[in-house]
């Protein structure tokens, strides 16, 4: 009876002490940091995502294709005693742009109305020099010419008889190696001219390409050696 008695004793006591055991267990803690950096990563390419999108969603001014206000820069020329050129930029109303340029010979103001997608020449005249600017109004009155310039800015879009051949070429200049840079063409019997547009400087050179009989062609350029801003 003894053994009995002892033997469920032991039985309790064992159970008591798997009780005890199973209530003061401590579950292993849960390990949160890989679902953490999971979601810290998911964030930082979302938000990177994010960014290129708006990126790539920022127009560019077309006022951007031409030198600030104010600025006057220098060409070296090649080819023609008329290709060295001096400009004088001048912006009105943030809508118009005004450049003098001087080839040596003569004096030409050329007149520019910036639109959303594209830039149109008012006017193109031999003036005197240093003549006075039109005012506002009389420039107004004017209607476009032609297309200077006009987006989208992708090969093959065409507007008057240019095409623009390039969106990221790269053309070293006398001022700087310039990047990214617009390139505009226009063909027309044995001539080849082109234009050069970098954002923020507007035209960096200008290239008229005569085809001949000889060897070599007749190239005549026009290209960007000096700015003051």
């Amino acid at each position: 009876m003894r053994k009995i008695k002892l033997l469920v004793m032991l039985f309790s006591a064992l159970f008591l002490v798997v009780g005890c055991t199973q209530k003061n267990a401590v579950d292993p803690p849960v390990d949160n940091n890989t679902n953490q950096d999971a979601d810290e990563e998911e964030k930082v390419e979302d938000q990177t995502a994010d960014e290129e999108e708006e990126k790539e969603n920022v127009e560019v001014s077309m006022i951007n294709y031409f030198l600030p206000d104010g600025s006057t820069a220098h060409y070296e020329g090649d080819g023609n005693e008329f290709a060295e050129l001096n400009i004088r930029v001048t912006h009105l109303d943030g809508k118009y742009v005004v450049i003098d340029e001087d080839n040596g010979g003569a004096t030409m103001r050329k007149i520019y109305q910036v639109e959303n997608d594209k830039i149109e020449t008012l006017s193109e005249d031999v003036i005197d020099y240093d003549e006075p600017l039109p005012s506002q109004e009389a420039i107004s009155n004017l209607t476009a010419k032609e297309i200077y310039l006009q987006k989208p800015f992708e090969v093959g879009t065409t507007f008057n008889e240019w095409t623009i051949v390039e969106t990221d070429a790269t053309v070293d200049t006398p001022y700087q190696n310039f990047e990214q840079v617009l390139v505009i063409e226009m063909k027309e019997n044995d001539f080849t001219n082109r234009k050069y547009f970098a954002e923020g400087y507007g035209e960096i050179k200008r290239e008229a390409v005569m085809i001949t009989e000889d060897e070599e062609d007749f190239i005549v350029t026009s290209t960007l050696e000096s700015v003051d801003k």
